[in-house]
């Protein structure tokens, strides 16, 4: 329930873009996960059903990592209680004993949720298998904490205990000016070199989302090149009419 905007369940069709990164969350087969995407795309909210799923189905123990203790503590209040409240199954976990407060919350499965901020009192400590850093190229907070290193490698040295259960997630939207605007790409699914969320993501297995078309079923990634508009000097004209093509049976897609 956000005030002024959706309410109602979590629809894994309005964003379908986000089913295999949650899936990733709970497979043995990877330890880490880095989701580059752009602001508001529902990024954080893979957070909230991941917590959802620890607390009720698989407890674990988890941290999210904020940019700093202000917005911890924001998204402790703004994001964690209303989750809590607005999802009943989720909230009768919560234990509400002593302990709890706005960094720490526990749950009757035995699982705890910890909200810190990049600081090596923070990032380094007793082992948690579950990781989640937020907003990672935001003012650069997480390229080196302390001068211990990135925020991910700290983050992802709390959950080697935890071998192939353990998770680690950075996710964001790119904010790092690119070091090379020459460098020649090896392959589609590599970004340009520059640091924070993207070096990460090519240090992973790239994945990018593509759309399959309606009529072909072949999939492409959607991109400016394949858009068409008319030749009008009336840019709310182009806007509203511009339109994509699949690049292999040329269709039509509309907004």
């Amino acid at each position: 329930n956000n005030p002024g905007s959706y309410v109602g369940p979590w629809k894994n069709e309005t964003t379908p873009y986000l089913v295999e990164p949650m899936d990733v969350l709970t497979s043995t087969h990877y330890t880490g996960m880095a989701f580059v995407g752009p602001a508001q795309s529902g990024k954080t909210d893979m957070f909230s059903n991941w917590l959802g799923y620890s607390a009720i189905c698989d407890p674990a123990d988890m941290m999210l990592v904020q940019t700093g203790r202000d917005t911890a503590r924001d998204f402790s209040i703004r994001r964690v209680d209303r989750l809590h409240r607005q999802s009943p199954e989720i909230g009768k976990m919560v234990t509400g004993s002593a302990e709890d407060n706005v960094f720490d919350k526990q749950y009757s499965s035995g699982m705890m949720l910890s909200l810190g901020w990049p600081s090596s009192k923070v990032l380094s400590g007793r082992p948690i298998p579950r990781m989640w850093i937020t907003d990672y190229d935001r003012d650069g907070v997480f390229e080196d904490v302390d001068g211990e290193g990135s925020g991910f490698d700290l983050a992802q040295a709390r959950t080697n205990t935890f071998r192939r259960f353990g998770m680690t997630v950075a996710e964001s939207s790119p904010g790092f000016v690119v070091e090379n605007p020459k460098h020649i790409l090896k392959t589609r699914h590599e970004a340009m070199p520059t640091p924070g969320i993207l070096a990460l993501y090519n240090k992973g297995d790239r994945r990018r989302w593509y759309w399959k078309c309606v009529s072909c079923h072949n999939a492409f990634e959607p991109d400016f090149s394949l858009l068409e508009w008319p030749d009008s000097d009336a840019p709310m004209e182009c806007a509203e009419r511009a339109v994509m093509r699949c690049p292999h049976c040329r269709p039509i897609f509309t907004p």
